[in-house]
This record gives structure tokens, C-alpha cells and sequence, in this order.
């Protein structure tokens, strides 16, 4: 199958100017300026095919937002080459454009002063939707994200969830084949985020949509995310499977014990470092261990304490990841 995005060593550097402290630093700017060049994306190569909901992972400056700009056609890469629906996006064509979306949970695309209503029937002329598609989606979405009664409220009286939710319908309403989402549930209640995942499953199942989310949140990409791709320092260093990330880390071993025990004792019994500890109270722990470990620990506590539950699981993906950015060295990715 031809793949619905294609990135080839795509690298995008940004050039800036260095200010010197003081009066004669601001001299220095203005006769001889210095320049630093900071590369944003580095060398980034992968490919997705059609109805794939991927998960873009990394830490402030790590790369994703400049990536999902590059995609969309709002900044050029500086090397490399990227095709999405077979066009290259910063030629920004018409018809590539009717063909995406791009959300920003920190940015308001919708105009404040418009009820949501006018702000929706001014993207219908945008993209020229017919009448009765445009009036099925507008209540089909309304209706899934539960945002009825507001339709005739301005955009800037919303409450933030609520200005997400119209966000999201408004990015959505031509019914794009690629949708980009950056923090689309920032600063969402529970209950608000969960009704947008909601909403993002259904619509990726029914319409194939295929959809790049970023986010903080891991509850966002364990629940959403077939795949994950994970940025560090503008380089791509793992892309796969979420379950393959987690299988091949330590394994956590839940124990409840029959009598109060100390953490002091665990390590003692264990010859374990106190990191792969953890006590939740006088007789619940957590202990992270190699899986070949685990039967030669379990051996070693029937023998010397009073064990009255065993439980074992894999590490959070949050986990998981936090381990991979303290390491240096680039995880072998897995091309699905």
C-alpha cells in the first residue's frame, strides 16, 4: 500500500541572533551580529500509511510541533523531502488544503467576536461543503461532542474544553484525510478529554482518517495510539509499536504480604538498590525486576516472608519512556 505520508532525512534548522549582555553586547549586536543556527529536526525519515492514528512523543523543543508544521506546509524543510497525499505540502495547493487539518490546543483558529454557528457556516463557504453534508456533519458533531446548546455562543465566552471541542469540529467540518493534533485535551478535565478520545476513535474507525496526535498526556496515546514515534533533541529515536516499547523493559512485581514489612527489610532479602522499590504502605510494594529475575525473587520471598498476593505487570508507558531519555543511544525502530 502507498504510504499517506511519506519523510525522507528531512532536516529544518532556524537561524538566530546572539545578544552579549550589556551595553557593549547590544553595540556588538548592532555592528557585527553573531548568528546560531539551531537544528529543530534532524535527519527525520518514516512513513504512514492510511488510517493509522500515530502517537508523536517527546519533551519541550524535542522537534514535534516543527515536524507537524512541516507536514501541514507552513514552514519548508531545510533538506530532505516530504510527500503527504502525493503533494508537497509547503506548495500549499488549494486542493491539498481541503485535504487536512491542523489542531492546536494552545492556538484559537476559530474567530473569538462569531458565535460558533457563523464561525462553522464561514468554514462551509471556505470549502464549499454542500448544504445538506455540511448540515449532517455540523449535527453529527454536535451531537457526539455534546456542544448543542452553545452553538450560539461566542467563541471567546466558551469555557476552554468547550472552545477545544468546537476547535476540533471546525477543523474537521470538510472532513480532512490527514488530521494533525497538537494538545488537542491540554488543560481539559477528565471528563471533557475522555469524551474527545471518544470522539477521535470513532472517527478514525469510521472515516479512516489518518491522524498525528502529540501529546504530554499518556492517556491519550495509550488509549488512541497504534503507534508511537518518539523525539529527542530533533532526531527520531524510536518508532513502533507501543507494546513492543513496553515488553522489552523491566517488569513490575506487585506483592502484598501477610504481616507489615519495612522497605529495608525488601532490600536486604532482595540485595536490591532502593530505586526498584516502591512502597505503597506497611505491606504493598512494587518492585521492578528483568523478567528472568522474577522466578528467583518470588523463589527467594516464599522462603523468607510471608507473601499473600503476587501480581505482575508491565512498566507504564510514562515509565518507559522517561527511561529512554536518559539514555544516549538510539532504539532500533519498527516499521509497521
Amino acid at each position: 500500500m502507498t504510504p499517506i505520508i511519506s519523510v525522507r532525512n528531512v532536516t529544518r534548522s532556524f537561524q538566530s541572533t546572539k545578544k552579549e549582555p550589556g551595553f557593549k553586547g547590544s553595540l556588538k549586536l548592532l555592528l557585527k551580529p553573531k548568528k546560531v543556527t539551531k537544528t529543530a529536526v534532524h535527519e527525520v525519515s518514516f512513513e504512514i500509511k492510511k488510517g493509522s492514528f500515530v502517537g508523536l512523543i517527546g519533551a519541550n523543543g524535542a522537534g514535534k510541533t516543527t515536524l507537524l508544521k512541516i507536514l501541514s506546509g507552513l514552514i519548508p524543510p531545510t533538506s530532505g523531502e516530504v510527500k503527504v497525499l502525493g503533494s508537497q505540502p509547503f506548495k500549499r495547493t488549494i486542493e491539498f488544503r481541503k485535504k487536512i487539518a491542523l489542531v492546536m490546543g494552545q492556538k484559537a483558529q476559530l474567530w473569538w467576536d462569531l458565535p460558533a454557528r457563523d464561525a462553522f457556516d464561514l468554514i462551509q463557504a471556505i470549502y464549499e461543503i454542500p448544504e445538506k453534508i455540511y448540515q449532517e456533519r455540523l449535527h453529527t458533531l454536535t451531537e457526539i461532542l455534546n456542544v448543542n446548546s452553545l452553538l450560539h455562543t461566542q467563541i471567546r465566552r466558551l469555557s476552554l474544553g468547550e472552545r477545544m471541542k468546537m476547535e476540533l469540529i471546525g477543523a474537521i467540518l470538510h472532513w480532512p484525510e490527514v488530521i494533525y493534533l497538537d494538545e488537542p485535551t491540554i488543560g481539559l478535565d477528565l471528563l471533557a478529554a475522555h469524551h474527545l478520545r471518544e470522539f477521535l476513535k470513532v472517527h478514525n474507525e469510521k472515516e479512516k482518517a489518518t491522524i498525528i496526535l502529540t501529546s504530554h498526556n499518556m492517556d491519550d496515546i495509550e488509549q488512541l495510539c497504534s503507534r508511537i514515534m518518539i523525539m529527542k533533541e530533533g532526531k527520531l529515536i524510536f518508532d513502533g509499536d507501543p507494546e513492543q516499547l513496553t515488553k522489552t523493559e523491566e517488569k513490575r512485581l506487585r506483592l502484598t504480604f501477610k504481616e507489615d514489612i519495612s522497605q529495608m527489610k525488601l532490600q536486604e532479602i532482595l540485595n536490591l538498590d532502593s530505586t526498584k522499590i516502591i512502597k505503597e504502605n506497611d505491606r504493598n510494594f512494587l518492585i521492578s525486576l528483568e523478567p528472568k529475575a522474577i522466578a528467583d525473587t518470588l523463589a527467594t520471598l516464599m522462603k523468607q516472608t510471608s507473601v499473600h498476593d503476587i501480581g505482575i505487570e508491565n512498566q507504564s508507558l510514562e515509565t518507559v519512556i522517561q527511561n529512554l531519555y536518559t539514555q544516549s543511544t538510539q532504539i532500533t525502530g519498527f516499521n509497521l
